[in-house]
């Protein structure tokens, strides 16, 4: 059973915080600023938990009899339409031919949780959906006035706690203490094996991750770390999962897919270039990116490969003419928005299946650069560069490409970050662009102005 009341607006980061205080079990959040929406949830009414290489139809499956039996109801119809009702939120690994490692414990190939409280809002309205699983033989009374008294413990909470300042959380003053998983030069060799295959032929690009551990004396602070990820970066797509101790929390620029009201909309994100400290070197850096042959067949990769998935799930596909120019704090890139016509049957989900992983993320051919991945990269991405979002029962839902993220755990992070690799590739600028990447979640734990 899931219902939905309207609530009073909140900052989100906020109600992440009060969330923690009613001890109901894990954490999340997903958050967009410039779209004014967000979502967050607490503990775990239901999970959807699946492995292997079909993680992401099982889950469709799971979700549909999820919602085939829901009951649901709305208070009010003061609520934000695209959001209310059951909400599931979670991820899936980015691909299941790497070896696990305990780095990921508890993130299981395909999770999506459906929290036992969810606060989500838009610009002007707020709800709050309470989930609970129901069956003949629960003591209904009981379980109301579990329920009623958890909404009590929220109403108190929010009621005697001041509300957080808007000001961003100045850095840290602890030491951080970095080392890399793989050595860098290492990493640019692998970069550069990558380009000879290129060059024979092998595969027209690979992307290669890699990955740094951070430590400082105390935990770091979650909470703190959210809200400067969301006001440095606003067009960012912030979030944060929870897993007992562990957090996976980014600020990725990269929507994979977005389903509502029957349209599909995507995009194409590939190609990067630094900003620059001046607005005339800003300019010329986005020139120069947007003219580089190098970058723009990287990006036509992406693009291609994209509208050829949504042409399987879609009566009609748009892509706009040219890229242009996602200009984020510290980095720039490429970005050409798509859209389609969902045919009647299908979800986000089945898009998911198709789409991921794009060549942004994994490489081109797909096959023959997730196998270099998965021989050449020594690494467990877990959920690093896979899909984390939402959905909703009415089909409704928002996933993204989980890039500029990190897994942290007490007084350690481990942040991942990548780069595309094709024929005219250099190793050291290859990993220059990734240490400039990995500069979102380092600022965002607290280690820089």
């Amino acid at each position: 059973m899931s219902i939905t009341l309207p609530i009073a607006l909140h900052d989100p980061q906020w109600l992440f915080t009060l969330f923690q205080q009613l001890d109901l079990g894990d954490r999340f959040f997903w958050s967009r600023s410039v779209d004014a929406r967000a979502l967050v949830g607490v503990g775990q009414a239901a999970a959807i938990e699946t492995t292997g290489p079909e993680r992401v139809s099982s889950a469709a499956t799971a979700w549909r009899e999820l919602r085939r039996d829901a009951i649901i109801e709305k208070i009010s119809t003061d609520l934000p339409a695209y959001t209310s009702g059951p909400v599931l939120l979670g991820g899936f690994t980015f691909d299941t031919l790497t070896p696990r490692t305990d780095l990921w414990q508890n993130f299981p190939d395909g999770l999506l949780i459906l929290p036992y409280l969810l606060f989500h809002s838009d610009e002007d309205k707020a709800g709050l959906t309470i989930n609970a699983l129901v069956d003949a033989t629960d003591a209904y009374e009981q379980r109301a006035n579990a329920v009623i008294e958890t909404l009590q413990r929220l109403s108190h909470a929010l009621q005697s706690t001041s509300a957080p300042s808007t000001e961003k959380p100045a850095p840290t003053n602890e030491e951080f203490i970095t080392h890399n998983l793989l050595p860098a030069e290492q990493w640019k060799n692998q970069v550069a094996q990558a380009v000879e295959k290129i060059r024979a032929g092998e595969f027209e690009k690979v992307v290669l991750a890699r990955a740094v551990q951070v430590e400082q004396a105390n935990p770091f602070d979650v909470d703190a770390t959210l809200q400067r990820l969301s006001q440095s970066y606003p067009g960012a797509y912030v979030f944060a999962i929870q897993r007992g101790s562990r957090y996976f929390m980014g600020a990725t620029p990269e929507r994979l897919v977005c389903s509502e009201d029957g349209q599909i909309q995507t995009m194409a994100l590939a190609g990067s270039a630094p900003r620059g400290t001046t607005a005339e070197e800003d300019e010329h850096l986005g020139n120069e990116l947007l003219h580089s042959e190098k970058n723009q067949g990287e990006h036509q990769f992406v693009v291609t490969t994209i509208r050829d998935a949504l042409s399987t799930l879609c009566s009609r596909v748009w892509v706009a003419d040219a890229p242009h120019l996602l200009k984020l704090k510290n980095i720039q890139h490429l970005e050409t928005p798509i859209m389609g016509d969902l045919l009647p049957g299908h979800s986000i989900l089945e898009a998911i299946e198709d789409l991921h992983p794009t060549p942004a993320v994994g490489g081109y051919p797909r096959l023959p650069a997730l196998a270099a991945i998965g021989a050449d990269e020594h690494l467990d991405r877990g959920w690093y560069a896979g899909p984390v979002g939402w959905i909703g029962t009415g089909g409704n839902g928002e996933f993204a490409v989980a890039l500029r993220s990190g897994l942290v755990e007490g007084r350690q992070a481990t942040l991942f970050a990548g780069c595309g690799i094709v024929a005219d590739s250099n190793p050291e600028s290859e990993y220059q662009e990734s240490c400039l990447k990995l500069q979102v979640m380092l600022r965002g734990l607290g280690g820089e102005k």
